[in-house]
């Protein structure tokens, strides 16, 4: 691999200065030229030297998916300055982690987001606050519509400098500072990013210029997965996230994409934001493509779309066929395109793009990635198609976890030729094409009385094989000392009404499809649909184990309903408390 030996936005202005009159964002009515959007990050970076802020400086922002918030970013990779990106969420519960722990002087925040922020703020060591608008780069009459929130004056918090985001870019603007980049660094920090926290507490995920710069180069050696100049990109992921960051942003201003920006996050509007924006480049969360099925959707009126790509969670093969269905009856021009990774790996390690008839596999390598399958008892590779740990070496690796040595120790591994592998904690099969499947965490699972391992996913995926099952999901609830699985099943429209029958019905197919008796659903639980986390925007399993009515056992008497008293809904701690908040990203 041939490395990019500059900050991540001179690499993005270098590949498009033959494109400086194409779009590069479109926002509430607004459109930003290339050449207007660097003028912008320009404009920032003499705002932030105004503002004092120099290399190697942490700068937070609590922001939705708008284009200040994708200029700061920048501007602020420009001086060599680390920008911090926290779910608003995560910052009102333990706001000193973000402020006190990282030495962060100045937080950027939406006005939005203050008035729940104001407190959590307050008990930090923050010396500056910007506020912004959603609104800022937007045509005059959204200006209008979604008028800027002006803070009170109870609202500031003594000893607390604020700015508003149009006294910043005057600042900018009237600046006569010189912009001086700093030298190139190897492994040079330029962003920090939070894991979902679905297995503990979200951990910062510190990505480098060499992360960014090299996950672009790996889409030079796909031709940028067919994307070209003028492509509209619909972003519909917060740029708080790996994801975003890298696939929904970074790469497609690499490749002189048109950037719409949608920070309001529903995968309800999905439909609704597909045919507005009519993109050829989406990526959602899987949830965003459920919307779809239940949708009257007139054939061929999604011809536009050109790659629907997503990721963050397995994909049930019947799931896939009927969203690929739905989809193609709409006139998309792909199958949906299945991406795995990990913000820790810059995100996308594999795809299923180039797999004939692919369904829902998890995919091939992408270039210049290697992978490893081991076996966790004895720590050798596994052969194929057998299950073990999944472990990968890719050019876009993290740095490291911040202020976290103990998940730094567990995350890394390091072989006998100095390769650097990091431990994805998932389980995965490879075949004989190299395609992989990667099934689910090593954590979902228990240990059953004989100490034998019950890996939750496989009685997930029999389950949701089942063709009256639309959606399914195991959780583990400790019930009277034992831990025992629970199902929790949306049912397919017409089956609703047999819902006592099915659910006796799969309870048979469990039975005889798996010999350990733990591992047949202790209960099962009806739903309409699955929560959607605040979080990470992906389908909320979480909040399950709170649940304690309205299931169902299967006996030799019938189908019962029942409530189940868990040890897990008594416990709370900071991830779970976070998962308890509704705050609308």
């Amino acid at each position: 691999m041939i490395k990019t030996k500059s900050t991540v936005i001179e690499n993005i202005v270098k590949r498009n200065q033959n494109n400086l009159k194409g779009i590069a964002f479109e926002s509430f009515g607004s459109k930003l030229t290339y050449q207007e959007f660097f003028e912008l990050v320009d404009t920032l970076t003499k705002g932030f030297i105004e503002l004092g802020v120099k290399n190697g400086d942490i700068i937070t922002m609590c922001m939705a998916g708008t284009v200040d918030s994708i200029a700061h970013f920048y501007a602020l990779n420009r001086i060599g300055a680390i920008t911090q990106l926290v779910n608003p969420n995560y910052f009102k519960v333990n706001s000193k982690k973000y402020i006190n722990d990282t030495n962060s002087k100045l937080l950027i925040v939406l006005d939005r987001f203050y008035p729940m922020l104001q407190d959590a703020i307050a008990q930090t060591n923050i010396e500056k606050v910007m506020v912004s608008s959603i609104t800022e780069q937007s045509a005059f009459l959204y200006k209008l519509l979604v008028r800027r929130k002006d803070l009170k004056k109870e609202q500031l918090i003594s000893g607390v400098e604020y700015i508003t985001y149009p006294e910043f870019n005057r600042l900018g603007l009237n600046s006569q500072k010189t912009i001086i980049s700093p030298e190139f660094v190897e492994a040079k920090e330029t962003a920090i990013v939070y894991t979902s926290g679905s297995t503990g507490n979200p951990k910062g995920v510190v990505l480098t210029n060499d992360a960014l710069n090299n996950m672009i180069t790996i889409y030079d050696a796909k031709n940028g997965f067919g994307s070209k100049v003028g492509d509209r990109n619909l972003v519909l992921i917060p740029p708080m996230y790996g994801t975003s960051l890298c696939h929904c942003i970074n790469t497609p201003l690499a490749f002189g994409c048109t950037n719409v920006m949608q920070p309001v996050y529903n995968p309800q509007t999905f439909l609704t934001d597909l045919q507005k924006y009519r993109p050829n480049i989406v990526v959602g969360s899987l949830g965003h493509y459920i919307s779809l099925l239940d949708k009257d959707i007139k054939d061929g009126s999604l011809s536009f779309l050109d790659m629907p790509f997503t990721g963050g969670e397995p994909v049930p093969e019947k799931l896939a066929r009927q969203i690929n269905a739905k989809m193609q009856k709409a006139g998309v021009k792909e199958d949906l395109i299945i991406g795995y990774g990990m913000s820790e790996f810059g995100t996308m390690a594999m795809f299923n793009m180039d797999i004939e008839n692919r369904t829902n596999e998890s995919g091939l390598l992408m270039p210049f990635v290697e992978a490893k399958i081991i076996d966790p008892i004895t720590n050798q590779p596994v052969g194929i198609n057998e299950k073990g740990i999944l472990k990968i070496a890719t050019p876009c690796m993290m740095k490291e976890y911040i202020n976290n040595p103990k998940a730094n120790k567990e995350f890394f591994e390091i072989d006998a030729s100095g390769k650097i592998w990091g431990n994805t904690n998932d389980i995965a099969t490879v075949d004989e094409q190299g395609v992989y499947r990667v099934l689910g965490r090593s954590s979902d699972s228990f240990i059953d009385s004989k100490g034998n391992i019950i890996y939750l996913f496989e009685i997930e995926n029999k389950i949701a094989n089942n063709k009256y099952v639309k959606e399914c999901e195991l959780v583990p609830l400790t019930v009277n000392g034992k831990v025992v699985p629970i199902a929790h099943i949306v049912l397919e429209e017409s089956a609703k009404q047999f819902s006592k029958d099915i659910i006796s019905l799969i309870n048979s197919e469990c039975m005889l499809e798996f010999t350990n008796p733990e591992a047949i659903p202790f209960a099962y639980k009806l739903r309409d649909k699955f929560p959607t986390s605040p979080i990470s925007g992906k389908r909320d399993y979480e909040t399950l184990k709170y649940e304690t009515d309205g299931y169902l056992q299967v006996t030799q008497e019938g189908v019962n309903l029942i409530s189940i008293d868990s040890e897990e809904s008594k416990k709370e701690n900071e991830i779970e408390k976070v998962k308890k908040l509704k705050m609308n990203i």
